[in-house]
């Protein structure tokens, strides 16, 4: 496969490495996240939030989605460890009843294990739900590291996932590319030296991705590949 646009004008070639968010860029996770956030919401006497409303929060970490949907709800935010609880036990017996995959996400997969490229799966969702997403979707082989937002002792928007792996393997920053679809991944990408793509379906949580100066905001991930 010939080099594609993007990396024959960002790269000498394919990209050293590929780090890649999760949640808004590979798949569409807000279903199953908004019914947890309602389950604790419910239980603690709140409206449900609803899926509309949940898809804004989302992005900053399960910590941070907590805390914005008590504040939502007006509840004192004491009750966020009981809260979080509730939304870990909900959400990891319905972690895939309505989580879909976006398009072409397999077939960019392919072509970089096809090239010899390496990636990464680096998210803020807690590292226990990461796997068996992946599994479900048979896709966690194509990755040589899965980083949740607990694996180390930062998380996106630091630098310090990304580095993590690009240090592994002696890779260049300037050489690797970050996937995302919020700030959160372009502050990342960002503050390691990588370059930085966008996708627009995901989670911007309410963020003119266009007026960020990522270095490409595509509407599909095969866009990356033409």
């Amino acid at each position: 496969m010939k080099t594609p646009s993007y990396f024959s004008k960002w790269f000498d070639g394919w990209p050293e490495l590929v780090c890649l968010d999760l949640d808004g860029t590979l798949v569409d996770s807000v279903p199953d996240i908004a019914d947890a956030v309602d389950a604790f919401l419910v239980e603690f006497g709140a409206p449900a939030a609803g899926e509309e409303l949940v898809r804004g929060w989302v992005g900053f970490g399960s910590a941070k989605l907590i805390d914005q949907a008590l504040e939502w709800a007006n509840i004192d935010s004491a009750k966020h460890e009981e809260a979080y609880r509730i939304f870990l036990i909900h959400y990891q017996a319905h972690l895939i009843d309505g989580t879909t995959l976006y398009p072409n996400v397999k077939a960019l997969l392919k072509a970089f294990k096809h090239n010899g490229v390496p990636v990464a799966l680096i998210t803020n969702k807690p590292s226990v739900f990461v796997k068996p997403m992946l599994d479900h979707f048979e896709l966690t082989e194509q990755f040589g590291w899965l980083l949740g937002g607990d694996t180390l002792e930062e998380k996106k928007p630091s630098a310090m996932p990304l580095l993590h792996c690009s240090e592994s393997i002696e890779a260049l920053p300037e050489n690797c590319l970050m996937i995302g679809d919020s700030i959160t991944d372009f502050k990342a990408a960002n503050n390691a030296g990588f370059k930085c793509a966008l996708v627009t379906y995901g989670y911007n949580q309410g963020v003119d991705l266009a007026g960020l100066g990522a270095d490409a905001v595509i509407d599909d991930l095969a866009e990356l590949l033409v």
